[in-house]
């Protein structure tokens, strides 16, 4: 997801052999991590509302929970995917490690759909309305640590944590057998928080492995003195340990 882009926007990665190894100041890694925010910041849609892609027919066979049903769906719109929190800053001076927060305060979905088949063992028909709510969807970064090995400079660590705060589901038009439709709305709300939490432990490990690689790739041959340079000739926004709104978050230096 998005949030990724945050983390390690100005990393590099050192050649194979590891020498010439160095720690960035603390002063460097407050700037470093100040420029993430403001690479973030610049990335966020302007706009709080985009299209979604259509799709036709799609079959969603899920057999341990008695699920077969083909769905279509159009017109699809995203609301609020520019109302993400950054907060819960803290820099410890004597490891150089940095934790922060990033979540999306309610991230909507809503689509035009067209289904037929069976949903968690009911029958399930017509044309209607689908509206998803998640709120509260993130990721707790800690352990964030930088190093320079053969000048460049790269991700020494990062744990990852991920964030939902909840999942509500929202049925218009559709005919739903032996059930009503609040009740398969729940069902849906359910499964899909299940899903997450038994998930979770390895979408954190493979999020992670994944920024670690691919933002120190992308920045070989950057010492940390060159990308502070480039740093410092930025406005960086204010880094602090309550929740502020990262598209509402002013550009100024970090205390």
């Amino acid at each position: 997801m998005k949030f990724a882009l945050i983390i390690a926007a100005t990393l590099a990665v050192g050649n194979c052999v590891p020498i010439n190894n160095a720690s960035p100041t603390a002063d460097q890694i407050k700037e470093l991590t100040g420029a993430t925010v403001l690479f973030y910041n610049s990335a966020l849609p302007k706009t709080s509302s985009v299209p979604l892609p259509s799709f036709v027919n799609e079959r969603l066979r899920i057999p341990e929970v008695d699920t077969d049903i083909t769905v279509t769906g159009k017109n699809g719109m995203a609301y609020g995917i520019n109302q993400v929190l950054f907060g819960r800053y803290e820099f410890d001076a004597s490891t150089l490690a940095t934790k922060f927060r990033l979540t999306n305060l309610n991230l909507t979905r809503v689509y035009d759909i067209e289904v037929e088949g069976k949903l968690f063992g009911h029958k399930v028909s017509g044309e209607g309305v689908i509206r998803q709510e998640v709120l509260g969807e993130g990721y707790d970064v800690s352990n964030l640590r930088f190093e320079e090995i053969n000048n460049s400079l790269q991700i020494a660590s990062l744990e990852l944590n991920l964030l939902l705060g909840n999942v509500n589901v929202d049925l218009e038009g559709v005919t739903v057998d032996g059930i009503s439709v609040q009740q398969l709305e729940k069902l849906i709300e359910n499964y899909l928080l299940t899903k997450f939490n038994e998930t979770k432990e390895e979408q954190n490990k493979m999020i992670g492995d994944m920024i670690k690689s691919q933002f120190n790739k992308s920045w070989t041959g950057y010492s940390t003195d060159e990308v502070s340079l480039v740093v410092k000739v930025c406005q960086i926004p204010a880094l602090s340990n309550t929740e502020e709104p990262l598209y509402e978050q002013p550009a100024v230096k970090i205390d």
